[in-house]
């Protein structure tokens, strides 16, 4: 099965070899960049881990004081549960005894102290006496037994939000007669805070919020303005109570990536947020400069680049140029530059070297074929001359035998016979004067037989007014001797039938046209008058009842695959017929095929 020829013009781009070898390098290194997107997300992963843990520690050692602060307070309220239990009975001793702990040097912050019984009537307190009938959890507080902190955000004694501090106090029987508590204002601990956010080390201080188990922030370190915009997004303050010390990476409120913390300070009721910055992690140039799959994407395009200038380098610039002259000589160009293939691989090389050998060959087989082609040509330019003179020979013999004759019918016959060997005589004249072996110029061949058939059968004292519209069109020859007979045989007719009006000039116009992409026409019309002699044998040929003309003219017709229309209008006489050319690869495939024979 024959392959199509290569379709030239457009080509697009995925065919060309530069755009496939980059496709190959892209598949090849493909594996790396995978491979260096991998490391690269587990750097970051790991950078990640290590800003998280390094967050939590910050906000664990910020939460030292406030931890400690918490625990002195429980061991207070511890102590005092003791301590009043001999002055229980005594309303005043056990509010002095209180009002001396607020007034001990490091007790200042202390908002309130107070012992509540089980009946919520509370006597013993620095700040009076107090029915508390309306917080009956505290009852619950009491049978739980046991040590509590709970958040106040609005402080019965002080209006504000507070820690309160609460420790069962027993009687000798174990039995839990009362709770003595502790409030402490949360403006102290946001004191503390706000010292170990000084305190410390870090290029980026951590932000510090306290928040309780139901969400809602008590301190910030940053003001509680800042504070709603440094949470984190997409969790809420409630669902990371309860989960001990952690620490993730997440977008704030503000839209800005950071690192949280949460810490945990007093049984589960209070907690501390801790907020950092991602730009001081070293992370930051993966998560917010650049994403993590630019740096791999940058290293497989900077080998694919590289990739690409070697194939450029090795490759591609010596197939442009090898290229460049072969179309080049394709084209017809065969005078193509010297091939510059130094430094090329040697594959390459070696088809620049064949195309070379090649290139030889066939400009010597072209010398020798245009050697042959000259010969032939001469030859049978040679053959077209002698015809030629032969021709001329016979007419000059026929001439003699009118000279002699004495029967003016013999002398036309042979004067008619004489202009047919004259006008074959012309044919082949045009043939060996004409350009091309295969192919005729139909247009240049008619013109010369229009004057010749002028000179030798005009009417002296009569010209003609001759108009002639030929395109150029090319025959073998093959078609163009019939046609030249056809054409000269109805010239001659028209010629000596044409005729004008007194004072008038005769027309002869002859006519060659093509009709669509496939076939071509001839036209011959002449001025004739009604009334002039044999008006129908004009062009039909017939002279004193011969129809020779007419039997010339069909035979030639015939081997033209035509017929001859004729027609006569408004004093004009028209004869016309339309013919295919043969393809001039006939004619071409005939000689090489004669040539080939020979």
């Amino acid at each position: 099965m024959t392959q199509p020829p290569l379709q030239q013009g457009r080509v697009w781009p995925f065919r060309r070899l530069g755009f496939r070898m980059m496709v190959m390098f892209g598949i090849v290194l493909m594996p790396l960049a995978v491979l260096s997107f991998v490391q690269t997300e587990q750097y970051q992963d790991e950078a990640a881990a290590r800003a998280e843990a390094a967050v939590l520690g910050t906000t664990m050692q910020a939460a030292a004081p406030l931890i400690d602060r918490i625990t002195r307070s429980e061991g207070a309220v511890a102590a005092l549960a003791v301590a009043l239990l001999a002055a229980l009975d005594d309303p005043a001793r056990c509010s002095a005894l209180l009002a001396r702990f607020l007034a001990a040097p490091g007790n200042e912050d202390y908002s309130f102290a107070g012992y509540v019984p089980r009946n919520l009537q509370m006597d013993c307190s620095p700040q009076g006496a107090r029915n508390l009938q309306d917080f009956p959890e505290l009852l619950t507080v009491m049978d739980e037994g046991k040590p509590t902190v709970r958040v106040n955000t609005h402080g019965p004694v002080s209006g504000t939000s507070v820690l309160i501090f609460s420790h069962p106090v027993r009687d000798g029987l174990g039995r839990v007669t009362g709770l003595v508590s502790l409030s402490l204002p949360h403006t102290a601990i946001e004191m503390e805070a706000h010292g170990a956010v000084s305190d410390s080390a870090m290029r980026d201080p951590v932000a510090l919020i306290t928040f309780d188990a139901s969400g809602e922030i008590l301190t910030s370190s940053v003001g509680m303005d800042e504070a709603a915009q440094r949470l984190p997004a997409n969790r809420a303050l409630s669902a990371l109570a309860g989960r001990g010390a952690q620490s993730f990476s997440a977008q704030s409120v503000a839209g800005f990536d950071r690192v949280f913390a949460v810490v945990p300070l007093a049984s589960g009721n209070l907690f501390l947020l801790g907020n950092w910055a991602m730009a001081g992690t070293d992370t930051t140039i993966f998560q917010t400069a650049v994403p993590i799959v630019a740096f791999p994407a940058l290293m497989w395009l900077a080998s694919l680049l590289v990739a690409q200038l070697a194939a450029e380098h090795q490759v591609l610039r010596h197939i442009r140029a090898l290229r460049a002259s072969i179309t080049a000589f394709a084209g017809g160009n065969r005078r193509v530059p010297e091939l510059d293939l130094e430094g090329a691989p040697h594959e390459l090389r070696s088809v620049g070297f064949a195309f070379e050998r090649m290139m030889e060959s066939v400009l010597h087989d072209e010398a020798e074929l245009e050697d042959m082609v000259h010969q032939k040509e001469v030859l049978l330019r040679e053959v077209h001359h002698r015809v030629k003179n032969n021709l001329q020979l016979i007419a000059s013999i026929i001439n003699m035998q009118i000279r002699k004759a004495r029967n003016p019918e013999t002398k036309a016959l042979l004067k008619g016979l004489q202009d047919r060997v004259m006008s074959l005589a012309t044919i082949h004249r045009e043939l060996y004067q004409t350009t091309g072996l295969t192919d005729i110029r139909v247009d240049e061949l008619l013109q010369s037989i229009v004057t010749q058939i002028l000179r030798m059968a005009g009417k002296p004292g009569e010209p003609l007014a001759v108009e002639t519209d030929l395109e150029d069109i090319r025959l073998t020859p093959d078609q163009a001797v019939p046609l030249s007979l056809l054409v000269t045989e109805a010239l001659t007719n028209a010629l000596k039938y044409a005729s004008a009006l007194p004072g008038k000039q005769p027309k002869l116009r002859v006519r060659l046209y093509r009709i669509g992409d496939s076939r071509a026409g001839i036209e011959i019309s002449n001025s004739a008058l009604q009334s002039g002699p044999k008006p129908d044998a004009m062009l039909d040929g017939v002279e004193d009842g011969s129809g020779l003309g007419d039997a010339l003219m069909r035979a030639f017709a015939g081997q033209l695959g035509t017929t001859v229309e004729r027609s006569h209008e408004n004093g004009e006489y028209r004869m016309w017929f339309d013919f295919a050319p043969s393809a001039l690869s006939d004619a071409e495939e005939r000689l090489r095929s004669d040539a080939a024979n020979a």
